[in-house]
């Protein structure tokens, strides 16, 4: 299948690239053949799974019972669907002349709900960018630039959308050449990789080499960079944004794995955390509507509040780990080191004893 969307974030380079909020999660494209009623709850289908799989970060389990019965109805859960004339330079052996987009947003808390009942995993909106290393050979080997046109640029955005992954692209200038000539990057030598993308202290890096072989079809080898550890893909489609599509949904499920919260992943007990460098009414007000927004996070309570510090009990759908993971992502809270903890033992009549301190940056 192949998917046309907005990209969700093909960023202008920036020296550093963190998590950054993902719009469009509840949205799909798809192709249909025409406007009719059929076509659209076939359309309807196709862009719940989109939507599933990108708002769990996962591929939708269709042997999941809950799943099963929600696909059937997709067209329930829409909240508004438009159409949209293919563009004759979109056409291809998966969308004939003729087609339309059927430009679809469902609605949220439906689709939270079937998420939970499905006992699927919740991914965030804050997620980790992806930076991607793209070399394409169709008679002619070329990089894919930030700012770049054509299949390939197109691909990546749609991939991109379709999967709720902000994906950003090199501007491959002298110095990246330099550390990353092409020869370098068409063999996926991960340490002239490696080496070529700190340069924009991405979360995540994702290369791939990708060509047409005697059948026609398109072939990638695919390896993404997350946390100190390699993964290796190879994928044979039929056409180029379904390549793209496949190699970036391999860099979604990794970072899914780790951020997204699972139902199992449930505490029983309370978190307890105290916050420094909390000097304002406003920072206060951000702090807590920031801890209030985290996927991660059910409930947030104050327990006290002296100076710049401010002591809170959190309820969590998740485990430590994964929280601690989260608030890393999102470089506004810090964990302050066990040394100077111990420095900062006075504590504000704690609800729950062994606070976590963590330092606030707003």
């Amino acid at each position: 299948m192949k998917f046309h969307l907005c990209f969700i974030a093909l960023a202008v380079f920036t020296s550093t690239l963190w998590a950054v909020p993902v719009s469009g999660l509840y949205e799909a494209r798809v192709p249909v053949p025409d406007q009719q009623l059929d076509s659209r709850q076939h359309g309807a289908k196709q862009g719940l799974v989109e939507v599933l799989q990108k708002v769990s970060g996962f591929s939708v389990p269709a042997e999941n019972e809950v799943v099963e019965r929600a696909i059937a109805i997709a067209d329930q859960y829409l909240y508004q669907y438009s159409y949209e004339a293919v563009k004759k330079d979109e056409w291809d052996a998966s969308i004939p002349p003729g087609s339309s987009w059927l430009k679809m947003q469902f609605e949220t808390q439906s689709i939270q709900r079937i998420i939970k009942q499905a006992k699927l995993p919740l991914w965030g909106n804050n997620r980790p960018t992806v930076l991607l290393w793209l070399m394409k050979d169709n008679g002619q080997r070329t990089v894919l630039i930030d700012g770049g046109d054509g299949a390939a640029a197109l691909a990546v955005k749609n991939a991109s959308q379709a999967r709720g992954v902000p994906v950003v692209l090199p501007i491959y200038d002298l110095e990246d050449a330099m550390r990353l000539p092409q020869e370098s990057l068409w063999g996926l030598f991960s340490g002239s990789i490696i080496e070529a993308s700190k340069r924009y202290d991405a979360e995540s890096v994702l290369a791939a080499r990708v060509y047409k072989n005697n059948k026609g079809n398109w072939v990638g080898q695919w390896r993404f960079f997350f946390k100190g550890r390699e993964f290796n893909y190879e994928f044979e489609t039929e056409g180029l944004n379904q390549q793209v599509l496949s190699g970036i949904s391999a860099s979604a499920e990794v970072l899914a794995n780790t951020f997204a919260i699972r139902a199992t992943d449930v505490g029983s007990d309370a978190l307890g955390i105290k916050v420094t460098n909390v000097k304002s009414l406003e920072q206060y007000a951000s702090l807590v509507r920031y801890l209030e927004g985290l996927t991660i996070t059910k409930k947030v309570f104050v327990a006290g509040v002296k100076g710049d510090d401010v002591e809170l009990k959190l309820n969590l759908s998740g485990s430590l780990a994964q929280f601690k993971q989260v608030l890393a992502l999102g470089k506004k809270l810090n964990q302050v080191p066990a040394n100077q903890q111990a420095q900062q033992e006075e504590q504000l009549d704690p609800l729950v004893t062994n606070l976590i301190h963590f330092n606030w940056q707003p």
